[in-house]
Formats: C-alpha cells, sequence, structure tokens
C-alpha cells in the first residue's frame, strides 16, 4: 500500500492509501472501518473521538472536508472549502484548515488558514496571508494560534482569526511548554516568550524539524541526524550525526515506548535512547509517514506498512 497520510491517536491509527481509508487498532489484523471518503485523501487527522479527512477535487480548486465518529466509522458531517488543502490540525474544539491556491493578489499564491467548528465542521473564521510557502505546525497558546510558514511566522486571534503578529522568523513547527514557545527558528532551537517573540534561549545551527518535548528535555532533527537541549535553560546535553550527507525530514521523529524513533533521509530507521542519544536499535526503512499509538510506532516502508514494538526491535 502507498500510504499518503497517517495520522494516531491512543491505540488507534487512520492511514489513507491510493484505494481506501482505513481506521485501524494497533496489532489488530482487521481493520476496525474503512472510511466513505474518496481515494484521493491525501490529509487526515484523528482524534480520541472522530477522524477527519480531506480530499481534493480533481481541478484543485475545491477540497472537501468529512468527518467519521472514531468508533463506528460512520459519517458525521462535512463541507467543502475553497483551495488545494494542505493540512489539517485539532486544537481544542477547533479544526485548523490550511489552503494554499494560487492568486493574483498575494504574489501567485495565497495561504488560507480557515478555522472550523470540530464538531459540526462549521466555519468559524478565516483569514488570508499572501506567501508561497505551506503552512506547517500549529499550535495555541491561551487566545492565540501560532502557525509557522517556513519562512514567517504568524499569531491569529483564536476568536475572530485577526492577525496579532506577523514576523521575519523562519519558524515551521512551533510547540508550547509552560506558557513559552519552543520552535525551530532560523535554523536554531529557541524557546520564546509568546508576547514579544524574544528568545530566552537558542542552541544550534542546523536545526530542521518539529521539537518534541520528552521530560525536561526537547529533541528535534538536523539537517544531518539530532540534537536535544534543556527545555528550561537551552544547555545542550547531546548531538547525534545520523546521516553523512545532509538530509530533511522533519516530521519524521517520534516519542514512543522510552525510546526517540527517528527516520533518516537515508532511509533508515533509529531507536534512540532519549537521556543519551544511544542507539538501541537500527533497521533499512524507506520512511515519508511516522506514527506513534500508546502501544507502538506505524511507519510506512515503501509500500508496506509496519508497526513496531521497541521490546520487538531491540
Amino acid at each position: 500500500m502507498d500510504i499518503s497520510a497517517l495520522s494516531s491517536a491512543g491505540t488507534s491509527y487512520l492511514v489513507a492509501t491510493l484505494d481506501e481509508v482505513q481506521l485501524r487498532d494497533f496489532g489488530s489484523s482487521t481493520p476496525l472501518a474503512t472510511l466513505a471518503a474518496p481515494v484521493n485523501s491525501s490529509v487526515v487527522e484523528l482524534t480520541d473521538s472522530d477522524c477527519y479527512v480531506g480530499s481534493q477535487a480533481a481541478d484543485d480548486t475545491v477540497s472537501t472536508i468529512y468527518r467519521f465518529d472514531a468508533e463506528n466509522g460512520e459519517r458525521q458531517a462535512e463541507t467543502e472549502i475553497q483551495g488545494n488543502i494542505s493540512r489539517l490540525t485539532t486544537v481544542g474544539d477547533l479544526l485548523v484548515c490550511s489552503t494554499v491556491e494560487e492568486s493574483t493578489e498575494y504574489e501567485g499564491y495565497a495561504n488560507r488558514i480557515i478555522v472550523l467548528d470540530r464538531t459540526s465542521l462549521n466555519e468559524k473564521w478565516r483569514n488570508t496571508v499572501g506567501n508561497s510557502a505551506y503552512p506547517s505546525g500549529v499550535c495555541r497558546l491561551n487566545d492565540t494560534l501560532h502557525i509557522g510558514f517556513a519562512n514567517f511566522f504568524a499569531g491569529f486571534a483564536v476568536a475572530d482569526g485577526t492577525i496579532q503578529y506577523r514576523a521575519p522568523l523562519n519558524v515551521g513547527y512551533p510547540v508550547t511548554y509552560q506558557g513559552d514557545l519552543v520552535a525551530d527558528v532560523d535554523r536554531e532551537l529557541r524557546r520564546l516568550d509568546p508576547g514579544t517573540l524574544e528568545y530566552e534561549w537558542s542552541v544550534g545551527s542546523e536545526v530542521a524539524g518539529r521539537p518534541v518535548i520528552v521530560g525536561e528535555n526537547v529533541i528535534v532533527p538536523t539537517t544531518d541526524g539530532l540534537l536535544c537541549a534543556s527545555v528550561r535553560d537551552g544547555q545542550q546535553r547531546w548531538s547525534r550525526t545520523l546521516e553523512n550527507d545532509s538530509g530533511f525530514t522533519p516530521e519524521l521523529l517520534v516519542y514512543q515506548g522510552g525510546l526517540l524513533w527517528y527516520g533518516t533521509a537515508v532511509e533508515e530507521l533509529y531507536g534512540l535512547v532519549p537521556t543519551s542519544g544511544e542507539t538501541a536499535f537500527s533497521m533499512s526503512a524507506d520512511l515519508t509517514f511516522i506514527a506513534a499509538t500508546n502501544s507502538g510506532v506505524v511507519i510506512n516502508s515503501g509500500y508496506r506498512t509496519l508497526e513496531l514494538r521497541a521490546a520487538s526491535v531491540e
């Protein structure tokens, strides 16, 4: 199966292929449900209660979002939005949708952030940012949605979508920690004050991916491996070079079962000890997706979907 999208929650995961969209329970050979969604479903998001599927029309001008019940797979709601859907993210009671479409107004492209009620899929607000970069990571802190667009950083009011700031910072994946933001910023890992965007600490020089916080440490992909630092003061704990040539796998890092699971651009999957960066295992795997469930990790390698547990690969 050639996977086009993967998401996880609890012990389950949602996987889209070129043929179907399935809800599966980790360790079970039988799908929990095959969702009645178009096969061109390139975006999925799974929560404990809902499955969200985004599909595109043939002409890329209209996308459709579906909500399914995560217990029985029945369709609960759907809505159409303009543009080519690129990402779905649940944030509290909101579903944050990002689209990109051609526009004569905004330097050739328009990024639209569309916020929906996650139950009814009714639109709450939308805002447009002209830029060719796709939005990557989104998080909520207090009354602001913070969204990284790779070549700038923007904050939107949760209530009505008013832009709170637009900063010339190259940010990909902001996450929250004790009232602050931790993010990859201008190829460094930084802890930011959300009010001023000034950084409390900065570490690294080739940071290129989504930070993962494990206890008091934060681990982030770099162009050739991983970097670990104290999330409190930014002191570097360890770094690992895992690739001979610079790669770019910003979303292939998860934490599960006491290990960091990381897929490199040179088709290798590593399991690392979070406190030291030591290798617990490695295996060949041509990854494009990885997701952590409560029971184990799901990856795709070539045309196969694999379920892995730390104990089974040590």
